[in-house]
Protein backbone atom coordinates (compact mmCIF):
# COMPACT_ATOMS: atom_id res chain seq x y z
CA UNK A 1 0.00 0.00 0.00
CA UNK A 2 2.88 2.40 0.67
CA UNK A 3 4.32 1.76 -2.79
CA UNK A 4 0.92 2.42 -4.39
CA UNK A 5 0.62 5.74 -2.55
CA UNK A 6 4.12 6.71 -3.70
CA UNK A 7 3.40 5.65 -7.29
CA UNK A 8 0.14 7.59 -7.41
CA UNK A 9 1.71 10.81 -6.11
CA UNK A 10 4.70 10.57 -8.46
CA UNK A 11 2.42 9.99 -11.44
CA UNK A 12 0.22 12.95 -10.48
CA UNK A 13 3.35 15.10 -10.45
CA UNK A 14 4.09 14.17 -14.06
CA UNK A 15 6.57 11.33 -13.66
CA UNK A 16 6.45 8.15 -15.73
CA UNK A 17 6.00 5.50 -13.03
CA UNK A 18 6.58 1.75 -13.26
CA UNK A 19 5.69 -0.51 -10.32
CA UNK A 20 7.46 -3.86 -10.19
CA UNK A 21 5.64 -6.36 -7.98
CA UNK A 22 6.95 -9.80 -7.01
CA UNK A 23 3.43 -11.20 -6.48
CA UNK A 24 1.01 -12.17 -9.25
CA UNK A 25 -1.34 -9.29 -8.41
CA UNK A 26 -1.76 -6.36 -6.05
CA UNK A 27 -2.62 -7.04 -2.41
CA UNK A 28 0.74 -7.87 -0.88
CA UNK A 29 2.24 -11.06 0.52
CA UNK A 30 0.08 -14.19 0.67
CA UNK A 31 0.36 -14.00 4.49
CA UNK A 32 -1.71 -10.83 4.43
CA UNK A 33 -3.76 -11.48 1.30
CA UNK A 34 -6.46 -11.60 2.49
CA UNK A 35 -6.28 -10.21 6.00
CA UNK A 36 -8.12 -7.72 8.19
CA UNK A 37 -6.61 -5.30 10.67
CA UNK A 38 -7.62 -2.62 13.15
CA UNK A 39 -5.77 0.67 13.26
CA UNK A 40 -6.25 4.09 14.88
CA UNK A 41 -6.59 6.60 12.05
CA UNK A 42 -7.80 10.09 11.21
CA UNK A 43 -9.35 9.36 7.81
CA UNK A 44 -9.81 12.99 6.75
CA UNK A 45 -6.27 14.08 7.66
CA UNK A 46 -4.67 10.99 6.11
CA UNK A 47 -6.72 11.26 2.90
CA UNK A 48 -5.81 14.93 2.56
CA UNK A 49 -2.11 14.25 3.16
CA UNK A 50 -1.74 11.41 0.63
CA UNK A 51 -4.11 12.94 -1.92
CA UNK A 52 -6.43 9.91 -2.07
CA UNK A 53 -9.80 9.51 -0.35
CA UNK A 54 -9.30 6.22 1.49
CA UNK A 55 -12.44 6.45 3.63
CA UNK A 56 -14.45 3.87 1.60
CA UNK A 57 -11.96 1.14 2.63
CA UNK A 58 -12.09 1.82 6.38
CA UNK A 59 -14.92 0.79 8.69
CA UNK A 60 -15.51 2.11 12.21
CA UNK A 61 -14.87 -0.39 15.00
CA UNK A 62 -17.62 -0.58 17.60
CA UNK A 63 -15.74 -2.39 20.35
CA UNK A 64 -12.28 -3.74 21.21
CA UNK A 65 -11.57 -6.19 24.05
CA UNK A 66 -8.22 -6.54 25.78
CA UNK A 67 -7.84 -9.95 27.40
CA UNK A 68 -5.31 -10.55 30.18
CA UNK A 69 -5.51 -14.32 30.12
CA UNK A 70 -9.32 -14.67 30.41
CA UNK A 71 -9.97 -11.33 32.12
CA UNK A 72 -11.49 -8.80 29.73
CA UNK A 73 -10.88 -5.04 29.82
CA UNK A 74 -12.83 -2.96 27.24
CA UNK A 75 -10.62 -0.61 25.25
CA UNK A 76 -11.68 2.76 23.78
CA UNK A 77 -12.64 2.21 20.13
CA UNK A 78 -13.28 5.80 19.02
CA UNK A 79 -11.03 6.66 16.10
CA UNK A 80 -10.24 3.00 15.33
CA UNK A 81 -11.08 1.39 12.01
CA UNK A 82 -11.03 -2.07 10.48
CA UNK A 83 -9.53 -2.43 7.02
CA UNK A 84 -9.08 -5.28 4.56
CA UNK A 85 -5.72 -5.99 2.93
CA UNK A 86 -6.10 -8.20 -0.16
CA UNK A 87 -6.58 -8.33 -3.90
CA UNK A 88 -10.37 -8.34 -3.44
CA UNK A 89 -12.32 -5.33 -4.69
CA UNK A 90 -13.39 -4.46 -1.12
CA UNK A 91 -9.79 -3.95 0.06
CA UNK A 92 -7.66 -0.88 0.66
CA UNK A 93 -5.19 -2.27 -1.88
CA UNK A 94 -7.87 -2.33 -4.60
CA UNK A 95 -8.81 1.28 -3.89
CA UNK A 96 -5.17 2.39 -4.17
CA UNK A 97 -4.56 0.24 -7.25
CA UNK A 98 -7.53 1.78 -9.07
CA UNK A 99 -6.25 5.27 -8.20
CA UNK A 100 -2.87 4.34 -9.70
CA UNK A 101 -4.47 3.05 -12.92
CA UNK A 102 -6.39 6.31 -13.26
CA UNK A 103 -3.09 8.16 -12.82
CA UNK A 104 -1.58 6.00 -15.63
CA UNK A 105 0.88 4.13 -13.45
CA UNK A 106 2.26 1.04 -15.22
CA UNK A 107 2.60 -2.35 -13.51
CA UNK A 108 4.75 -5.43 -14.00
CA UNK A 109 3.62 -8.36 -11.87
CA UNK A 110 5.71 -11.41 -10.93
CA UNK A 111 8.78 -9.18 -11.33
CA UNK A 112 11.10 -9.69 -8.36
CA UNK A 113 14.07 -7.44 -7.63
CA UNK A 114 17.38 -9.30 -7.63
CA UNK A 115 20.71 -8.46 -6.02
CA UNK A 116 22.37 -8.04 -9.42
CA UNK A 117 19.91 -5.26 -10.31
CA UNK A 118 20.45 -3.12 -7.21
CA UNK A 119 23.29 -1.06 -8.64
CA UNK A 120 21.43 -0.34 -11.88
CA UNK A 121 18.20 1.06 -10.46
CA UNK A 122 17.47 4.61 -11.66
CA UNK A 123 17.66 7.63 -9.34
CA UNK A 124 14.40 8.12 -7.48
CA UNK A 125 13.65 4.41 -7.19
CA UNK A 126 11.30 3.70 -4.29
CA UNK A 127 11.46 0.41 -2.37
CA UNK A 128 8.29 -0.81 -0.62
CA UNK A 129 8.52 -4.45 0.49
CA UNK A 130 6.37 -4.70 3.58
CA UNK A 131 7.45 -7.42 6.02
CA UNK A 132 9.32 -9.48 3.43
CA UNK A 133 12.40 -11.04 5.09
CA UNK A 134 14.20 -11.53 1.75
CA UNK A 135 13.97 -7.82 1.02
CA UNK A 136 15.52 -6.87 4.36
CA UNK A 137 18.38 -9.31 3.74
CA UNK A 138 18.85 -8.02 0.20
CA UNK A 139 19.07 -4.39 1.35
CA UNK A 140 20.97 -5.02 4.59
CA UNK A 141 18.28 -3.52 6.84
CA UNK A 142 18.27 -4.61 10.52
CA UNK A 143 15.15 -6.56 11.50
CA UNK A 144 13.63 -8.92 14.02
CA UNK A 145 12.00 -12.11 12.79
CA UNK A 146 8.42 -12.58 13.93
CA UNK A 147 6.78 -15.99 14.18
CA UNK A 148 3.16 -16.89 14.60
CA UNK A 149 0.05 -18.91 13.87
CA UNK A 150 -2.46 -17.50 11.38
CA UNK A 151 -6.08 -18.37 10.63
CA UNK A 152 -8.57 -16.64 8.37
CA UNK A 153 -11.89 -17.17 6.69
CA UNK A 154 -15.42 -15.88 6.26
CA UNK A 155 -17.45 -14.44 9.12
CA UNK A 156 -20.69 -12.50 9.50
CA UNK A 157 -19.46 -10.51 12.50
CA UNK A 158 -18.15 -6.97 12.02
CA UNK A 159 -17.03 -3.96 14.02
CA UNK A 160 -15.17 -5.98 16.65
CA UNK A 161 -11.61 -6.94 17.58
CA UNK A 162 -9.76 -8.43 20.52
CA UNK A 163 -6.18 -8.50 21.81
CA UNK A 164 -4.95 -11.38 24.01
CA UNK A 165 -1.91 -11.22 26.32
CA UNK A 166 -0.28 -14.32 27.75
CA UNK A 167 3.20 -15.32 28.93
CA UNK A 168 3.61 -17.89 26.13
CA UNK A 169 4.15 -15.09 23.57
CA UNK A 170 6.21 -11.91 23.55
CA UNK A 171 3.53 -9.94 21.71
CA UNK A 172 -0.17 -10.85 21.47
CA UNK A 173 -2.96 -12.67 19.73
CA UNK A 174 -5.57 -10.64 17.87
CA UNK A 175 -8.60 -11.06 15.70
CA UNK A 176 -10.47 -8.51 13.60
CA UNK A 177 -13.53 -8.66 11.39
CA UNK A 178 -14.11 -6.71 8.19
CA UNK A 179 -16.01 -7.12 4.90
CA UNK A 180 -17.23 -10.61 5.73
CA UNK A 181 -13.75 -11.83 6.70
CA UNK A 182 -11.89 -12.57 9.91
CA UNK A 183 -8.12 -12.65 10.40
CA UNK A 184 -6.58 -14.18 13.51
CA UNK A 185 -2.86 -13.97 14.32
CA UNK A 186 -0.95 -15.20 17.38
CA UNK A 187 2.64 -13.95 17.21
CA UNK A 188 5.93 -13.23 18.94
CA UNK A 189 9.00 -11.18 18.04
CA UNK A 190 12.26 -13.11 17.99
CA UNK A 191 10.76 -16.23 19.50
CA UNK A 192 9.10 -19.30 18.01
CA UNK A 193 5.47 -19.86 19.01
CA UNK A 194 4.87 -23.48 19.92
CA UNK A 195 1.77 -25.58 19.34
CA UNK A 196 1.19 -25.61 23.09
CA UNK A 197 0.79 -21.83 22.98
CA UNK A 198 -1.62 -22.11 20.06
CA UNK A 199 -3.73 -24.62 21.99
CA UNK A 200 -3.70 -22.29 24.98
CA UNK A 201 -4.96 -19.49 22.72
CA UNK A 202 -7.65 -21.70 21.20
CA UNK A 203 -8.81 -22.75 24.68
CA UNK A 204 -9.15 -19.07 25.59
CA UNK A 205 -11.09 -18.36 22.39
CA UNK A 206 -13.56 -21.14 23.08
CA UNK A 207 -14.08 -20.13 26.71
CA UNK A 208 -14.21 -16.36 26.36
CA UNK A 209 -15.60 -15.80 22.87
CA UNK A 210 -17.14 -19.13 21.81
CA UNK A 211 -14.95 -19.01 18.70
CA UNK A 212 -12.53 -21.53 17.22
CA UNK A 213 -10.73 -22.10 13.91
CA UNK A 214 -9.30 -25.34 12.53
CA UNK A 215 -7.13 -24.15 9.63
CA UNK A 216 -4.09 -22.66 11.38
CA UNK A 217 -0.87 -22.05 9.45
CA UNK A 218 2.59 -21.30 10.85
CA UNK A 219 4.06 -18.12 9.33
CA UNK A 220 6.96 -15.73 9.83
CA UNK A 221 8.32 -12.46 8.53
CA UNK A 222 10.43 -9.41 9.36
CA UNK A 223 9.75 -6.28 11.39
CA UNK A 224 12.03 -3.20 11.34
CA UNK A 225 12.25 -3.04 15.12
CA UNK A 226 15.75 -4.34 15.76
CA UNK A 227 17.51 -1.12 16.80
CA UNK A 228 16.44 2.32 18.12
CA UNK A 229 17.53 4.07 14.91
CA UNK A 230 15.83 1.66 12.48
CA UNK A 231 13.75 4.36 10.70
CA UNK A 232 15.67 5.59 7.65
CA UNK A 233 14.20 7.17 4.52
CA UNK A 234 17.15 6.69 2.16
CA UNK A 235 19.58 3.76 2.08
CA UNK A 236 22.38 3.55 -0.49
CA UNK A 237 20.57 6.06 -2.70
CA UNK A 238 17.27 4.15 -2.67
CA UNK A 239 14.13 5.69 -1.17
CA UNK A 240 12.38 3.50 1.40
CA UNK A 241 8.70 3.67 2.24
CA UNK A 242 6.25 1.74 4.36
CA UNK A 243 7.40 -0.65 7.06
CA UNK A 244 10.75 -1.33 5.38
CA UNK A 245 11.62 2.34 6.00
CA UNK A 246 11.20 1.65 9.72
CA UNK A 247 8.04 3.76 9.93
CA UNK A 248 6.30 1.33 12.25
CA UNK A 249 5.10 1.65 15.83
CA UNK A 250 7.68 -0.24 17.95
CA UNK A 251 5.25 -0.80 20.83
CA UNK A 252 2.13 -2.46 19.36
CA UNK A 253 3.31 -2.85 15.77
CA UNK A 254 0.84 -0.51 14.06
CA UNK A 255 2.04 -0.12 10.47
CA UNK A 256 -0.85 0.96 8.25
CA UNK A 257 -0.83 4.67 9.11
CA UNK A 258 2.95 4.82 8.70
CA UNK A 259 2.79 3.03 5.36
CA UNK A 260 0.26 5.50 4.00
CA UNK A 261 2.06 8.68 5.04
CA UNK A 262 5.55 7.46 4.09
CA UNK A 263 4.25 6.61 0.62
CA UNK A 264 3.63 10.33 0.20
CA UNK A 265 6.99 11.19 1.83
CA UNK A 266 8.80 8.84 -0.56
CA UNK A 267 7.24 10.61 -3.53
CA UNK A 268 8.38 13.93 -2.09
CA UNK A 269 11.92 12.56 -1.67
CA UNK A 270 12.22 12.04 -5.43
CA UNK A 271 12.19 15.81 -5.97
CA UNK A 272 13.02 17.43 -2.61
CA UNK A 273 15.16 15.17 -0.44
CA UNK A 274 15.68 17.64 2.47
CA UNK A 275 11.95 18.37 2.77
CA UNK A 276 11.18 14.64 2.69
CA UNK A 277 13.80 13.88 5.34
CA UNK A 278 12.23 16.53 7.56
CA UNK A 279 8.76 15.02 7.13
CA UNK A 280 10.05 11.52 7.74
CA UNK A 281 11.79 12.62 10.94
CA UNK A 282 8.57 14.32 12.11
CA UNK A 283 6.51 11.17 11.70
CA UNK A 284 9.12 8.97 13.41
CA UNK A 285 10.48 11.34 16.02
CA UNK A 286 9.37 9.22 18.98
CA UNK A 287 10.51 5.85 17.67
CA UNK A 288 13.71 5.57 19.73
CA UNK A 289 12.08 6.65 23.01
CA UNK A 290 9.17 4.20 22.64
CA UNK A 291 11.58 1.44 21.55
CA UNK A 292 13.55 1.91 24.76
CA UNK A 293 10.35 1.99 26.86
CA UNK A 294 9.20 -1.31 25.40
CA UNK A 295 12.53 -3.06 25.99
CA UNK A 296 13.39 -1.51 29.35
CA UNK A 297 9.94 -1.28 30.96
CA UNK A 298 7.12 -2.99 29.10
CA UNK A 299 8.71 -6.39 28.54
CA UNK A 300 9.31 -6.62 32.30
CA UNK A 301 5.62 -5.95 33.00
CA UNK A 302 4.57 -8.07 30.04
CA UNK A 303 6.25 -11.16 31.51
CA UNK A 304 3.80 -11.05 34.44
CA UNK A 305 0.38 -10.98 32.84
CA UNK A 306 -1.01 -12.39 36.08
CA UNK A 307 -0.10 -9.15 37.88
CA UNK A 308 -1.72 -7.06 35.16
CA UNK A 309 -4.77 -9.29 35.42
CA UNK A 310 -4.90 -8.83 39.18
CA UNK A 311 -4.62 -5.05 38.84
CA UNK A 312 -7.44 -4.97 36.26
CA UNK A 313 -9.57 -7.03 38.66
CA UNK A 314 -9.00 -4.54 41.49
CA UNK A 315 -9.80 -1.53 39.29
CA UNK A 316 -12.79 -3.08 37.53
CA UNK A 317 -13.69 -2.78 33.80
CA UNK A 318 -15.09 0.77 33.83
CA UNK A 319 -12.24 2.31 35.79
CA UNK A 320 -9.65 0.37 33.79
CA UNK A 321 -11.16 1.61 30.52
CA UNK A 322 -11.26 5.19 31.82
CA UNK A 323 -7.60 5.06 32.90
CA UNK A 324 -6.54 3.57 29.55
CA UNK A 325 -8.46 6.32 27.73
CA UNK A 326 -6.78 9.00 29.83
CA UNK A 327 -3.41 7.42 29.13
CA UNK A 328 -4.07 7.46 25.40
CA UNK A 329 -5.06 11.12 25.45
CA UNK A 330 -2.07 12.16 27.56
CA UNK A 331 0.34 9.97 25.61
CA UNK A 332 -0.46 11.33 22.15
CA UNK A 333 2.63 13.52 21.89
CA UNK A 334 4.88 10.68 23.01
CA UNK A 335 3.33 8.03 20.74
CA UNK A 336 5.44 6.41 18.02
CA UNK A 337 2.58 5.62 15.64
CA UNK A 338 3.75 7.44 12.46
CA UNK A 339 0.71 9.06 10.93
CA UNK A 340 -2.56 10.82 11.65
CA UNK A 341 -4.78 9.42 14.40
CA UNK A 342 -5.94 10.18 17.94
CA UNK A 343 -2.79 8.45 19.20
CA UNK A 344 -0.27 9.25 16.49
CA UNK A 345 2.78 11.48 16.87
CA UNK A 346 1.79 13.69 13.93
Amino acid sequence: MSGLVAAYNLAREGHDVLVREREATFGGSRIFNPSTHVTPLDLAATSEYIGIDISPAFHAVESISLYLHDSMVPLPSAGSYAVERSSRLSSLDALLYEACLEAEVEFEFERELTRDELGDLPPGTVIACGLNTEAYDLLGIPYITWYGWMARGEAERSGYAWIWLDECITEYGYISYCNGLYYDLLFSYGQEVGKDCLERYRDFMRRAENVDHSDWEYVSGAVPLAVPDNPQLVRDGLIMCGTISGAMDPFMGFGISGALVTGKVAALAAKDRPAAEEEFARFNRNFAAVYRFKHEVWYGLRSRVDLLEELAGVLGPKRSMRLIGEGIRKGRKSSAIPGFSPVSCS
